[in-house]
């Protein structure tokens, strides 16, 4: 008997189960993120950065009063260099003022930075506002 029917007369090799399991599970996984990427692709506004700024807590330094702040961008596009006015207010006169630049606040994301006054903020109106961004 030659080598060459030995071959011939041999079982065909069948792959292993978990060799199946693997091809199903991989070809699911790449079907859903097609899936995810096209539906985000559809439904996906686009929306322009919409920053909002909120007071988190005020805290005593030697030097002032820190004001800790948290940014949020709600929108579907990122933000840099996210400008944050920050103004201690009594009546219509303004007492002081701060700002801070945030340099990235990616879309639907937060961060956090603070804004350092002299006087107390307790003792009169605080306000905070985004003053204005770049698009990255």
């Amino acid at each position: 008997m030659t080598r060459h029917d030995v071959s011939k007369s041999a079982d065909p090799i069948r792959p292993h189960w978990v060799e199946w399991l693997t091809g199903l599970a991989s070809t699911t996984i790449v079907v859903a993120m097609i899936g995810w990427m096209a539906f985000e692709a559809m439904t996906n506004a686009d929306r322009p950065p919409e920053i909002a700024a909120q007071i988190l807590t005020i805290d005593p330094l030697p030097s002032g009063w820190r004001v800790m702040i948290e940014v949020r961008n709600s929108g579907d596009q990122a933000a840099a260099a996210v400008e944050i006015k920050g103004s201690l207010l009594d009546g219509t006169t303004t007492i002081e003022e701060a700002g801070m630049t945030f340099d990235y606040v990616a879309a639907g994301s937060t961060s956090r930075g603070g804004l350092v006054f002299v006087n107390d903020p307790s003792l009169h109106r605080l306000q905070i506002v985004p003053s204005g961004f770049t698009e990255p």
